[in-house]
């Protein structure tokens, strides 16, 4: 990504602000991204399918997607992304002739910001996502570097070989690239029942759609498999007009700011996080959790049940909590352990979410944090919103600060003595802010 801005001379800014070639000492501060797409012009929503498939699993799946894309009131565009292997070799892993549709070559990749929301979808090669797909994302750097993408929905299928093959971790570690290009990750959590079928072998989970394939390829995506991936695109369809659009006008969303700090750091956030929110017009509550957790009955607790029940009524959600190796602490685990009653009823499903986090050291958590968070909101199927690079204080380097696409974060140092600088809470009080924006386009 330093390539692409080294070799234009150019400064980002995302999200309601121009790639700017000024230099950045005239760049105006950030403001809260006014994300929007086709579908607010003219009513329609505009949705981008695009695949990688071999040996046709994942064409197969993208077809039902397509299906229940288009039964949910979507105009979908179907693309192939180009390949990279030589056709010979293709012929020595008995690939079978490419599908009909149209390819998506480089030069019409400046077309994707014309779409309202997104569809991916191909193959794992050893846990994540093939070279193919890969080759694709690595050439949308330009539509990185000018925020085009910051602020559309997006969500995810895939086919492995075995189960247990890259399921989860094809589509998780594939987030990664949604996430530094601030896009919205929509999962489809247990909406489907089907999902929770233990009467047949299927590989469809709270991240997407998904076919075995068999080692060989020779199984082919089965009837509930492909039910499945036609309840994603139906999924989809909803969620994605939720998250394009204007949105109600005057919309005050309801925001819930639950957060555990042991030393005071991601507090300190917090209050940056809601001063942002609430600039954007939020009502704000805001849940610190206790360091301390409670078991009766057999169970742990850090809060009243009361306060799980509620939940449901928030618009939307941010989350944080200091990393304990690498991941959220076991207070704020313990409190989601708590909503499995929420899990249960779906009671959560579609609310959008966004992290923050503190960390004792440089590298020491600040994406890993957010990134492992990410598996409980999928099993709840929210939808998770990253802040991208739409604050260009992100790319500071002339400071130490610990702030990354994920969300605001950071550095306590090793015994905590280390505050939050003020880069580092301006970015939290750009989350609250643009993050909010996001959320009340869910508000209709």
């Amino acid at each position: 990504q330093a390539w692409f801005l080294q070799r234009s001379g150019t400064a980002f800014i995302a999200m309601g602000h121009a790639c700017s070639k000024k230099s950045t000492a005239e760049i105006k501060p950030n403001q809260p991204a006014q994300a929007g797409g086709a579908a607010a012009a003219d009513g329609k929503l505009k949705v981008a399918l695009i695949y990688y498939t071999m040996y046709g699993h994942v064409k197969t799946l993208a077809d039902e997607v397509k299906s229940g894309l288009e039964a949910g009131g979507a105009e979908v565009t179907m693309y192939q992304v180009p390949e990279i292997l030589p056709e010979e070799v293709l012929k020595k892993m008995g690939a079978p002739p490419k599908p009909a549709d149209a390819v998506l070559e480089h030069g019409m990749i400046d077309s994707l910001p014309d779409f309202d929301a997104f569809v991916f979808g191909f193959p794992t090669r050893f846990g994540m996502m093939c070279s193919q797909f890969k080759s694709f994302i690595d050439g949308t750097g330009g539509l990185w570097m000018g925020g085009k993408l910051a602020g559309k929905p997006a969500s995810i299928f895939t086919s492995t070989g075995t189960q247990g093959g890259g399921v989860e971790t094809t589509i998780l570690t594939a987030v990664t690239q949604l996430t530094h290009h601030g896009m919205l990750f929509v999962p489809m959590g247990y909406s489907s029942q089907d999902v929770l079928s233990m009467g047949e072998m299927h590989g469809a989970s709270p991240y997407g759609a998904h076919a075995f394939a068999g080692p060989d390829g020779s199984r082919q995506p089965s009837a509930l498999e492909k039910k499945i991936a036609a309840h994603q695109g139906s999924h989809c369809a909803a969620m994605f007009k939720k998250f394009t659009g204007a949105g109600c006008a005057g919309a005050k969303p309801k925001i819930a700011i639950i957060f555990f700090s042991a030393y005071g750091h991601v507090k300190t956030l917090s209050e940056s996080v809601k001063k942002g929110s609430e600039s954007s017009g939020a009502e704000v509550t805001v849940i610190e959790l206790p360091g301390k957790i409670t078991t009766a009955d057999g169970k742990n607790s850090v809060v009243d049940q009361s306060v799980i029940d509620s939940l449901p009524d928030y618009d939307g959600f941010f989350f944080g909590s200091p990393t304990r190796f690498g991941m959220m602490s076991s207070i704020m685990k313990t409190f989601f352990d708590q909503t499995a009653s929420l899990w249960m009823a779906g009671k959560l499903v579609g609310k959008p979410v966004s992290f923050f986090t503190s960390t004792g050291t440089q590298g020491g958590g600040t994406e890993t944090t957010a990134m492992t968070a990410l598996t409980q909101f999928t099993h709840h199927g929210m939808v998770h919103v990253p802040i991208g690079y739409t604050c260009q204080d992100i790319m500071d380097n002339s400071s130490m600060h610990g702030c990354s696409p994920w969300g605001a974060s950071t550095l306590a140092g090793a015994d905590g003595s280390r505050q939050p600088s003020e880069l580092e809470l301006k970015v939290a009080t750009h989350q609250g802010a643009y993050v909010t924006n996001l959320m009340k386009k869910a508000l209709k």
